[in-house]
């Protein structure tokens, strides 16, 4: 069913949902990105590739990489960046983005995040909000030969044309939103594509997955009434942190579809109220909603889970930070022995099992890199790794039709 696209300047409500379904979509896949397809389908994404050698699926991967648009919904890297100053134009010492190793591993487009403590008042959190959107955006200023904002899926598609970095911008976390509905206007004016409701404590708007408080039971009233003025402004909704509750209800609220940008499965995890339900991800999928893949690799494996939540612990216990030189020394110890990381095949595991529960039209990549810590797959260091990721579905048998579908 093909939409017709009206003036994108007018202000019509009906005009504005669409606004936001268009950028769903353009998360999901660009090349297509005024489709909207009437049925779920199962993958007839098997082919002979997968008889070929490892070597040169690896070959095949390199060049679906390097030909084809890769689009990841969740990188941190602006907030890393702050906290580390270095320049992500050239190679960086720390962290996991820059441009050199985007460019070796096929990444095209970052949503570049624009991330709120949930400890920050609402003032301390609108000046974190222009810092950071301030911290974005000079790149393209500055190096205008490489980096180009993107408000739109065809900018996206312009830029990679013109060899450029798309850098389009989300918010985690809805406290600067306050109790003032006019400020998702001036978030829009700045180019916010969506915005994740919460993080990791209960907000004015919703209970978060990690917060056993559970305030509102699900969202607030305040956040019934962002949902519908995202709705009207064309911001995508974004479930990821949010409770089971919370989801369900923007789920029945949004006229629009709402995305994952940063979850994994919870087949995978069980317990984990931070992954998804397959009753979720259909419910998301139905809505014409994607999921997106995190990386992190206590979200991808029970058992990385289990022994990751020790070393949190540990660390809250006897009040050192994981990064201090004593938290990485006990970490490595107790990685002799435990395992704490997995590896691209439980990534590929997490976006299979999407494309089994609800299509292959539904997931996507959040990576979630420079916000998981330590944790990211042992061969999935930074966003070098695409390939890898690639080379894992060959070997499974995904046709590059519909490998392209998942990187777009």
């Amino acid at each position: 069913m093909q939409i017709v696209i009206k003036d994108h300047f007018k202000l019509e409500t009906t005009m504005h949902i669409s606004d936001s379904i268009i950028m769903v979509k353009f998360i999901r896949r660009i090349t297509s990105i005024l489709l909207i397809l009437l049925t779920v389908s199962l993958p007839s994404c098997k082919n002979k590739d997968k008889e070929k050698s490892d070597e040169e699926l690896r070959e095949m991967a390199l060049k679906i990489c390097e030909n084809n648009i890769i689009l990841d919904s969740h990188i941190d890297w602006p907030e890393f960046i702050l906290d580390n100053p270095e320049d992500i134009s050239g190679q960086t010492i720390k962290g996991d983005f820059d441009l050199v190793r985007a460019e070796e591993g096929g990444l095209n487009a970052a949503l570049s995040v624009v991330y709120i403590n949930s400890s920050y008042k609402v003032d301390e959190s609108r000046n974190m909000v222009d810092s950071t959107l301030k911290l974005i955006t000079d790149y393209t200023k500055i190096y205008p030969e490489k980096f180009a904002q993107a408000f739109n899926p065809n900018d996206i598609k312009k830029n990679f044309k013109s060899n450029l970095f798309s850098l389009p911008l989300c918010l985690e976390n809805g406290i600067p939103i306050g109790n003032n509905l006019e400020y998702l206007k001036y978030l829009k004016e700045q180019g916010i594509v969506y915005i994740t409701l919460n993080h990791n404590k209960a907000n004015q708007i919703s209970d978060s997955n990690f917060d056993e408080n559970m305030k509102w039971k699900g969202l607030s009233p305040f956040g019934l009434e962002v949902i519908r003025e995202m709705n009207y402004l064309g911001i995508i909704i974004d479930i990821s942190h949010s409770t089971d509750s919370a989801v369900f209800q923007s789920l029945r609220n949004s006229l629009a579809p709402v995305i994952a940008s940063h979850s994994s499965c919870r087949y995978y995890t069980p317990g984990l109220e931070r992954n998804l339900s397959d009753t979720l991800i259909k419910s998301i999928a139905n809505k014409n909603g994607v999921i997106m893949v995190n990386f992190c690799s206590m979200f991808l494996d029970s058992i990385c889970m289990k022994n990751c939540g020790y070393l949190l612990n540990w660390y809250n216990a006897h009040g050192i930070k994981m990064d201090s030189e004593e938290g990485i020394e006990f970490a490595l110890k107790y990685a002799e022995t435990h395992q704490i990381k997995s590896n691209s095949i439980r990534v590929v595991d997490h976006i299979e099992h999407i494309i089994k529960v609800a299509g292959i039209d539904y997931v996507g990549i959040g990576s979630d890199y420079d916000g998981m810590g330590p944790s990211q797959p042992t061969d999935l260091p930074d966003v070098s790794g695409y390939p890898q990721i690639v080379f894992e579905l060959l070997k499974r048998g995904y046709s590059v039709k519909d490998i392209k579908k998942i990187l777009k």
